[in-house]
């Protein structure tokens, strides 16, 4: 009856961990660039018991989460209209910088230009170009400032600025990094990740080229969170940790049978 209650336990935290996932995809339905996750499930075993007179098999103790998996398809477009929003449609990650020269990874592109005239992300991270680079989209420093009346970025990630006489220049490429496996990176808050030892070695590319997808301007990716799925999971798990809720009441309920029947 004790081991009936440690294994219905077991089942409680792991259904417990399932629902703090299912939660925290629904949290993010809206965030941009966020991606879904789907918890694995793992048996736990604990001594051998026989089974007849030549096998033998291993008793069961309940579950475990193994981990999660994360689904990076891509998301909505949310057309925004602006110049400096982007999307990556497909494979890939912007690369930015923070003041320490960390780098971080995202699919968050909401962009813009600083004070000092860099694409930067809502947090003032400097975005990358594809030799690793900060981009430098104006330069206060110089006259005529803004240089440029208007900007535009293609699907490869080629920023342009015209200036007032209609003239077009190439300012920078737009870097766009993949890993050979993103289920490796890992989440490091406010839309950005860091890549762990099984992410692979960083591939820096451009829009289009090799996995890398094509780059949408004036729009923002949009969650992936399938939110029917989701409270369909949700009901699930409740359930699960209801019935192992209930394991634990019986298990109780004969526990206390047994020490009723010994002698006060």
């Amino acid at each position: 009856m004790a081991n009936m209650m440690y294994t219905a336990i077991s089942g409680l935290n792991t259904f417990s961990e399932a629902l703090s996932v299912v939660s925290d995809n629904i949290a993010n339905a809206n965030t941009t660039g966020w991606k879904s996750n789907t918890v694995n499930f793992g048996d736990l075993v604990g001594g051998i018991m026989a089974s007849d007179d030549v096998n033998t098999t291993a008793m069961g103790v309940g579950s475990t989460v193994l981990g999660t998996t994360t689904d990076f398809s891509t998301g909505n477009e949310i057309q925004t209209g602006s110049w400096s929003n982007l999307m990556i449609q497909g494979n890939g990650y912007f690369g930015v910088q923070d003041s320490s020269g960390a780098e971080y990874y995202t699919r968050d592109g909401s962009f813009q230009i600083d004070t000092a005239g860099y694409l930067s992300d809502m947090h003032d991270n400097e975005v990358l170009d594809n030799a690793g680079k900060p981009i430098q989209i104006e330069d206060p420093t110089k006259a005529p400032y803004p240089k440029y009346s208007s900007y535009a970025i293609d699907k490869f990630g080629n920023v342009t600025g015209t200036d007032a006489t209609g003239t077009v220049t190439q300012i920078a490429q737009i870097g766009v990094t993949t890993f050979p496996n993103p289920n490796g990176l890992i989440r490091d808050g406010e839309n950005m990740y860091t890549p762990g030892t099984s992410a692979g070695a960083a591939i820096l590319g451009t829009a289009g080229a090799g996995q890398a997808g094509q780059i949408v301007s004036g729009a923002l990716e949009g969650s992936n969170v399938d939110l029917t799925a989701q409270m369909v999971d949700l009901i699930n798990y409740q359930a699960d940790y209801q019935a192992n809720s209930k394991s634990i009441a019986t298990g109780s309920t004969l526990l206390q049978t047994v020490v009723g029947l010994i002698p006060g």
